[in-house]
């Protein structure tokens, strides 16, 4: 069933036309990279610390979409979805603002097509006869905002991390096998799959700087300053890349305003964009 379920998941992301992005005549994820973790897993009680009690655990992210006393146990589904390679090659040499083809991937890839992939695979999994829910296309999905900066009720980067498939980084992105130009998404479901094993020893294992003490190319890399060795200000990021010029420049290419030209200048042009840089040095 595991074989059945990524295999399904790869055959979307290859044939949905919603995945396709005429202008570098290639698509804007390339093969995902799916784990499955353990509802039960000590990690999703203790997101309630780390992230706050606002945090939802899978069986309070599943009983809001079934009802109380609905769950009774199942899989965590955790999917990697890789920004193509040319994406990132058209960012690498930015120095202020995103790339054309890196805005126009924040509208048409990110609210387009994950928000298909999402709807898809609730509706595939629920056909089969397994309640599914996708957090991030919930109503309750919610981003919160703290003094320290934005925090969701659902972080789809603690979920990879509880899933195996990569560890964090200074700036407060998620390092995995294909490095860190990334997306993430992840769904709630009652099919019980056997969970991947996850091997890191330390949650910034990935990242040179935070790991090794070496690097830190993504603090050059950031156009307001908001990545230093000692950590990330998501304050003065959110505002850059949510701002009224990145709102005008999204408008300008096409894309959604609302959605922001976004940057990732901090995810291209470094030595983590598309790989895991410490299985290298």
């Amino acid at each position: 069933m595991e074989s059945l379920i990524k295999n399904e998941i790869k055959r979307y992301f290859r044939e949905s036309k919603e995945n396709w992005f005429e202008e570098i005549h290639g698509n804007y994820f390339e093969e995902p990279v799916i784990k499955f973790a353990s509802p039960e897993d000590s990690l999703f009680q203790e997101y309630k610390k780390v992230i706050g009690d606002h945090h939802f655990t899978p069986k309070e992210a599943f009983e809001l979409a079934f009802g109380e006393d609905s769950y009774k146990g199942g899989t965590v589904i955790s999917v990697v979805l890789p920004i193509n390679e040319k994406i990132r090659k058209s960012n690498r040499i930015q120095t202020k603002w995103a790339s054309r083809e890196w805005v126009l991937t924040r509208t048409f890839g990110d609210e387009i097509f994950m928000k298909g992939f999402a709807k898809y695979l609730e509706s595939y999994l629920n056909k089969m006869g397994y309640k599914t829910v996708a957090p991030y296309v919930s109503e309750w999905f919610q981003v919160h905002r703290t003094a320290s900066g934005p925090t969701s009720n659902w972080s789809e980067r603690h979920i990879a991390y509880a899933a195996g498939l990569g560890t964090f980084s200074i700036n407060d992105a998620f390092i995995t096998e294909k490095g860190i130009a990334i997306k993430l998404i992840s769904f709630v479901t009652e099919l019980k799959l056997r969970p991947d094993v996850r091997v890191a020893v330390s949650h910034i294992e990935n990242c040179l700087l935070c790991s090794k003490g070496i690097c830190g190319a993504c603090i050059n890399r950031c156009p307001v300053n908001a990545i230093s060795k000692a950590g990330h200000d998501k304050i003065k990021c959110m505002q850059y890349v949510y701002g009224e010029e990145s709102r005008k420049l999204a408008e300008s290419y096409g894309a959604s305003p609302k959605a922001g030209s976004g940057c990732g200048l901090c995810q291209t042009g470094v030595p983590c964009e598309g790989k895991n840089p410490t299985k290298v040095v």
